[in-house]
């Protein structure tokens, strides 16, 4: 008996330690890793974020950019990193819903040891074309890319990205014949769609809105479900006849597994603050994106449809890491 109560003694001020420790939280300050090279929107959004969280739990927010592999090094850099919180991920949807499907053998599991924090925010994909080219409405590009004659090629950022899966299920639900030319990254797709060495490209709204405001680059269709304001004469898929073609790439936090659920919560409520308030939000619509800030749970949830999604279109069109 004296044995036991002394068990729980133990159990019960370590319990109080911890929470003491959570509550404190942060004491140092947080590193957030970016799986993507500087630059581009996934680490544009995580710096803009970066500053507001950063008053807000009055610690400095260090943005590390560790690219390569689809994002899957900069994950499993998060994953193998101690549960503190002093180490966390802001990644789009390709490390945490397509590349565990597309990589024979993956040094982390996104299910098991991440855990969500929250998604930021929610990405639309638009459908776009050189401002020379003759397909002036989505009803000309269906028209050439429908019957064996089509020779209508579409860019990507490379194989399993999320633009690419979107072009692909636009491919799927429109009946498409296009052909896939898989680039190293956005940049070099996009000069040769302007060049008019591809035909077109699905890509993440944020990417591509300057090129379409400048018209180097005429939208066709975007992927969400509602006109967005900045591309307010641009149809959605669904007015197009194709509402099984709306789809999202996707931003969001989250922590090595086992991270203690104070600080999840900690977390949870500044990142969600960071993102309402109004210099941010302002931002946000600017380019086309729309602000989520979905809980924890709601968050992991939310993962693992997508990537039940993803995961089954990967590899009904064989995509491959490059």
């Amino acid at each position: 008996m004296n044995r036991l109560i002394r068990s729980t003694a133990a159990l019960a001020l370590a319990l109080a330690a911890t929470t003491g420790w959570a509550q404190a939280y942060p004491t140092k300050p947080i590193r957030v890793i970016v799986p993507f090279p500087a630059g581009g929107p996934v680490d544009q959004t995580a710096r803009a974020l970066g500053s507001r969280l950063g008053a807000s739990l009055g610690q400095s927010i260090i943005i590390d950019n560790k690219g390569g592999a689809g994002g899957l090094l900069g994950a499993d850099a998060v994953a193998k990193s101690p549960a503190d919180g002093y180490t966390l991920l802001f990644s789009s949807a390709g490390a945490l819903a397509i590349v565990p499907h597309i990589v024979p053998s993956m040094p982390y599991n996104p299910q098991k040891d991440l855990v969500a924090v929250t998604q930021a925010l929610k990405v639309p994909a638009v459908l776009v074309v050189s401002a020379n080219s003759k397909y002036k409405t989505f009803a000309d590009l269906k028209a050439a890319a429908t019957g064996d004659a089509s020779k209508i090629n579409y860019a990507s950022a490379g194989s399993g990205t999320t633009p690419h899966l979107q072009a692909e299920l636009l491919k799927r639900e429109a009946k498409l014949n296009i052909n896939h030319i898989p680039y190293r990254g956005a940049a070099p797709a996009l000069t040769d769609l302007m060049g008019g060495q591809v035909d077109m490209m699905m890509v993440d709204i944020p990417v591509v809105l300057p090129f379409i405001q400048s018209g180097k680059l005429r939208a066709l269709a975007v992927t969400n479900a509602n006109r967005i304001p900045v591309l307010k004469d641009v149809p959605t898929v669904g007015e197009l006849g194709l509402p099984k073609a709306e789809a999202y790439n996707w931003y969001g936090m989250l922590a090595p597994a086992r991270t203690p659920p104070e600080i999840i919560n900690k977390l949870y409520t500044s990142v969600g603050a960071a993102l309402r308030s109004p210099e941010l939000k302002q931002q946000f619509d600017q380019q086309g994106v729309e602000v989520v800030g979905s809980k924890p749970e709601e968050f992991g949830v939310f993962i693992s449809t997508e990537s039940a999604r993803w995961g089954a279109l990967a590899k009904a069109v064989g995509a491959k890491m490059e």
